[in-house]
């Protein structure tokens, strides 16, 4: 079984609704992700008009997509951690989580290499060493492009965070949740500074986890704050499994996130012209992260409902739900054709029309579908059939080149006949 991608609700029993509904939430968020980007990405500029009331409503709603999973990421990872009781050097969890920080930025730059211009790249770089020459960032084909930060690299780092605080929590028993809840409020209220920081001190690498003036599509900053206070519930989750169970866990969840949705422009506003502190109104400007967390509450009492209407979830949904990490690294290579320059991108990049572009989606989804449907078979192929075949090859051609070589006459008359 493969061990390349781990899967966090594999672990958590399917039968308890309480979970289940995550898995949900997780399917509904990549499928919005992989219609989402295919349509950004083929669409026709003159197409995208926010005053027509269909591309609008498509807009608002893929807007939800990321603060969904940065918010569902933290509450499960933080669910799961506590659910090993273990002090944090035998906590599995931690340790599981640290080696998916790891995977995930390495992930995060590997799905942008061009292989060609790598390969040219160290081939450059050996023609130079040979030449005892210094190789130069030309010589070595690093492109800006390789060095953005996206999804990936921010829930990484927001894994790493929430398994700091953590630690910190059992060093010296402060209170987790306000450690999670305080720190991602915290993120929230001080965004506008850190985004509009000036970062061009920094080198690139650095300065594109911060701003997006490089081609990073996300930053640090305020993203990871969504996972912390996704932390929050994960946390309310294991110390309170039977809340989400009974009626009042969706009603008061709709109601929090419509309560965000409506007031927290007017909260901020009132607490600026009472104090007349700049910070509040700087939040009132940068509002769209506390108006997106109330959609993210919205988003999770709709789902908890229909989890429990639907009497049983299709196995499939909690496939997809739990793959994630899967389809989204498949649809980058395949929709921007990042390795080899080959993707749904080179079929004509914003210029298809609305009809053409949402049965592309139909079918670009419907892979992924199909892909998720057949996971294990294409596993069972990758990590059993391929290495076994590689073997053979490997033990043919070995046994091959020892009889050769074992044949002096043979390899003299070889050798004779080159010349």
């Amino acid at each position: 079984m493969n061990t390349f991608i781990p899967s966090d609700t594999r672990e958590i029993l399917a039968p308890k609704k309480r979970i289940v509904f995550l898995d949900v939430i997780r399917a509904y968020a990549i499928i919005m992700m992989l219609q989402g980007h295919f349509v950004d990405t083929m669409m026709a500029p003159q197409y995208r008009d926010t005053n027509n009331w269909f591309y609008a409503t498509w807009y608002f709603f893929r807007g939800m997509t990321a603060p969904i999973f940065f918010f569902v990421s933290g509450a499960i990872f933080v669910f799961l951690l506590l659910k090993d009781n273990r002090p944090w050097p035998e906590n599995q969890r931690a340790k599981k989580g640290l080696r998916r920080v790891g995977l995930l930025l390495f992930l995060g730059y590997v799905l942008k290499w061009h292989l060609p211009s790598i390969m040219l790249g160290v081939t450059l770089v050996i023609v130079s060493v040979l030449k005892i020459q210094m190789p130069t960032v030309d010589t070595l084909h690093i492109y800006p492009s390789f060095i953005t930060v996206d999804v990936f690299h921010c829930i990484g780092l927001a894994i790493l965070t929430i398994i700091g605080l953590f630690v910190l929590h059992q060093k010296t028993g402060w209170s987790l949740p306000l450690m999670y809840g305080g720190l991602g409020l915290l993120i929230f209220i001080l965004a506008p500074n850190i985004v509009n920081a000036d970062y061009s001190h920094l080198p690139v690498f650095f300065e594109n986890y911060f701003d997006l003036l490089h081609g990073s599509t996300f930053t640090v900053i305020p993203w990871i704050g969504y996972s912390l206070l996704g932390g929050v519930i994960g946390w309310h989750m294991h110390t309170n499994p039977k809340f989400y169970e009974g009626p009042w866990a969706p009603i008061l969840l709709l109601i929090f996130g419509l309560w965000l949705h409506f007031s927290t422009a007017t909260i901020l506003s009132n607490f600026y012209n009472l104090t007349g502190i700049e910070q509040f109104k700087r939040v009132l400007n940068f509002n769209h992260t506390f108006w997106r967390l109330g959609h993210v509450f919205v988003v999770f009492a709709i789902f908890i409902w229909i989890t429990r209407w639907v009497q049983k979830i299709p196995p499939l949904i909690l496939k997809i739900g739990s793959e994630t990490l899967v389809i989204y690294s498949v649809h980058y290579v395949l929709l921007y054709g990042t390795w080899l320059g080959l993707g749904f991108k080179q079929l004509g990049q914003e210029t298809w029309s609305p009809l053409m572009t949402f049965f592309g989606a139909i079918i670009f989804i419907s892979f992924f579908i199909y892909l998720i449907y057949r996971i294990e078979d294409v596993r069972h192929v990758l990590y059993v059939v391929m290495p076994a075949q590689s073997k053979l090859f490997y033990r043919f051609y070995r046994l091959k080149l020892r009889r050769f070589t074992n044949r002096p006459k043979l390899i003299k008359s070889f050798l004779v006949s080159k010349k």
